[in-house]
């Protein structure tokens, strides 16, 4: 293999890496958004259940329904805010997906490449299309090291 088929294949290497990461960034994100579901499932659960002890006090005339009985605001807004923060989440780990298998099918199709030149700059266009920076909050992109030269 001479220097260009290793520089090629260096180029490659940093695809799959970069494809493991958001991968590993896809697994934790998952795991927080199985976490808040089974939060928000909990709390609508105990909402339902006052409900209907209070259309059971209701339905009973000598019982007067009791504080804290009723769902408050709070608590909706509460649900609410979790449901939203499930959906912004749910939005990021779908970009993750995306910007993933796109590392992963280029990183296949530059196997065909023998430019490393043209290679680095197909990587780099895809970050700047994708803008991969704001997926790696601990690592730097090639883009970003390009940009600093």
């Amino acid at each position: 293999m001479d220097d260009r088929e290793q520089s090629v294949e260096a180029v490659v290497d940093y695809c799959r890496t970069q494809a493991r990461l958001l991968s590993g960034q896809s697994e934790r994100l998952s795991a927080e958004i199985d976490d808040l579901l089974d939060e928000i499932d909990t709390e609508a659960a105990a909402v339902r259940d006052r409900l209907a002890s209070g259309r059971e006090q209701a339905d009973s005339p000598d019982q007067p329904a009791g504080p804290g009985e009723a769902v408050d605001e709070t608590t909706v807004a509460e649900l609410e805010a979790k449901q939203s923060t499930v959906a912004d989440k749910q939005e990021r780990l779908d970009e993750i997906g995306t910007l993933a298998a796109a590392y992963v099918d280029l990183a296949s199709s530059l196997q065909a490449e023998s430019d490393a030149t043209e290679a680095i700059r197909r990587v780099l266009e895809l970050e700047a299309d994708a803008d991969a920076p704001a997926f790696f909050e601990e690592r730097e992109t090639l883009l970003e090291t390009a940009a600093d030269q």
